[in-house]
């Protein structure tokens, strides 16, 4: 009876050993750190996924504006210049720059043109790498989607047909003049507005691209003309932060915000004697290798950049354009950079890190546009 009694107590009092709560916590913590790869998995695949569609957006809006305005665009052999770019490799050009108060868009690091300009670390150390140096040393240049255009990207100005954008006006079809820059400043006109990285479309009026006279010249010609007041007059071309009226939108030209690069390659067609032909590069020109070439699309020997070469100054046949834009999530690592919220780890330049922020949180876009003008 004792012995039933101690065996019924002992029962009683049994429970888990060490072992098996040793056990039963690794299992448990197995299991824990699966749920968390797959869960950080799955959040990152959604936010990767989120972010693509946003700048597939945001860019195929941008580039069919840009394509239509190069299609409709209009040029002339009458001495004046039908079209210019010139790559910004500073913040100083529009004067409405919003300056960062701590890391800026570097200016070394943010012109990536020329062979030159890329360093060794962009070519991988095996066959497809070397191949790819040495077709970027014949060329003269890397990879356009590897390109970056300056501080504030390519400045392109030219005069085109495109229908009108602003439903208020009547004559849809008058010759006006578009300029594209990148301008870092706020959504609004407020001091508290964020500074962003916008692209803007300046579009003067038909009457006033007319009153300004038709030349993109950067001393003689339009864009040096002064607003008179307008909200679409000629000095947009130059700085496109406008007041407005009291029903307008300091900024009504910005096509889009996060675009933090914006490039280009001009071409023009050149036959031989067999009838057959290739692809001349006239913008970035890769003879002289220097980023302050402007491309002055004229037939005035005045403006002329190479004497012994006309073509320089020739109106583009063909036009890759590129732009990268950055995610919401970039838009704001990058912010925070510049705002002095984030510090900028050890063994990177202020330069390198930004690029690396920018570079891991956006996506390169192109498209190569045929430009249908025929000099009249």
């Amino acid at each position: 009876m004792r012995c039933l009694n101690q065996t019924k107590l002992q029962n009683s009092l049994s429970g888990f050993t060490i072992l098996e709560l040793l056990v039963a916590v690794s299992v448990t913590a197995l299991l824990a750190a699966m749920l968390l790869n797959i869960t950080s998995q799955v959040v990152s695949t959604q936010s990767q996924a989120s972010g693509d569609l946003e700048t597939n957006q945001v860019a195929q809006f941008v580039l069919d504006r840009i394509q239509e305005d190069l299609q409709c665009a209009i040029s002339r052999n009458d001495g004046n210049v039908w079209m210019a770019a010139k790559i910004l490799t500073n913040e100083a050009n529009s004067g409405s720059w919003v300056s960062a108060k701590s890391v800026a868009k570097p200016e070394d690091e943010s012109k990536r043109l020329f062979f030159g300009d890329w360093p060794d670390s962009a070519w991988p150390d095996d066959d497809k790498g070397k191949e790819d140096k040495e077709l970027a040393e014949a060329n003269q240049q890397g990879p356009l989607v590897e390109s970056r255009f300056g501080v504030g990207g390519t400045w392109l100005r030219f005069f085109t047909q495109a229908p009108e954008l602003d439903p208020k006006i009547t004559n849809k079809g008058g010759i006006r003049a578009i300029a594209y820059q990148i301008v870092r400043y706020g959504l609004t006109g407020a001091k508290t507005s964020r500074p962003r990285y916008q692209l803007f479309r300046s579009d003067v009026s038909t009457e006033n691209t007319f009153a300004a006279s038709f030349n993109l010249h950067p001393s003689d010609g339009f864009y040096n003309s002064q607003s008179d007041g307008n909200f679409r007059g000629a000095g947009i071309i130059e700085n496109p932060i406008s007041n407005g009226s009291e029903n307008e939108s300091p900024t009504s030209f910005s096509l889009a915000s996060n675009i933090i690069d914006f490039g280009m390659r001009a071409y023009i067609y050149q036959k031989n004697s067999q009838g057959t032909g290739s692809l001349k590069q006239i913008f970035p020109r890769t003879d002289t290798m220097n980023p302050e070439d402007e491309l002055l699309a004229s037939t005035h020997p005045n403006y002329r950049v190479n004497p012994s070469d006309t073509s320089y100054n020739s109106f583009p046949e063909v036009i890759d354009v590129m732009i990268r834009v950055l995610t919401s999530e970039g838009e704001s690592a990058i912010s925070a950079l510049e705002e002095g919220l984030t510090p900028v780890p050890e063994g990177f330049e202020n330069g390198e890190y930004w690029w690396e922020i920018a570079e891991k949180n956006s996506a390169v876009y192109t498209r190569r546009i045929k430009v249908f003008s025929s000099s009249i």
